[in-house]
């Protein structure tokens, strides 16, 4: 008799304990369910956002709005300003007389050059600001371009079309 009883208890406390077992079980499907939801919910809501933002992206250049450059007109940590000069039209010859005279440019500390067919780019590194840095250019550019090809000047900012 003592053994039944004795298995009774060990098959109770058995039970028992997989009974608490599994609604553990349980409760951590339920919990990775609702996870799983949100990151389904997380994923939609970043396609949708990713969506919206190349839609937005497309009407502003429909609508033709002129993005700032965020890099013209900053200024490195010894004081020298920082021009980007924007060229479209210019062969590679060119471009590279364009920056050799830049770089022998009273007051230019440093010049970086960017070719591409279509539109370049040369970022530059110089004391004063970039009216005074285009004035020194202008002077000297001869044969390479025009001040009439200067279709836009700002600080930090100058754009030429050939």
């Amino acid at each position: 008799m003592k053994n039944a009883v004795l298995a009774a208890i060990i098959f109770t406390a058995a039970f028992t304990a997989n009974a608490k077992a599994q609604s553990i079980f349980d409760k951590i499907d339920r919990l990775a369910g609702k996870v799983e939801s949100a990151t389904y919910k997380v994923d939609r809501a970043a396609n949708a956002a990713d969506r919206a933002g190349k839609t937005g992206g497309k009407l502003a250049g429909m609508l033709g709005k002129k993005k700032e450059n965020s890099t013209a007109s900053l200024t490195d940590t010894n004081g020298a300003n920082k021009t980007v000069i924007t060229v479209s039209g210019m062969e590679m010859e060119k471009l590279q007389k364009l920056n050799d005279l830049l770089e022998n440019t009273d007051g230019v500390t440093s010049s970086k050059m960017k070719y591409s067919n279509g539109k370049s780019t040369i970022t530059v590194i110089h004391k004063g600001d970039t009216q005074n840095l285009m004035r020194k250019i202008n002077a000297k550019a001869n044969g390479v371009y025009t001040s009439q090809n200067i279709t836009e000047m700002e600080d930090g900012l100058v754009t030429l079309k050939l």
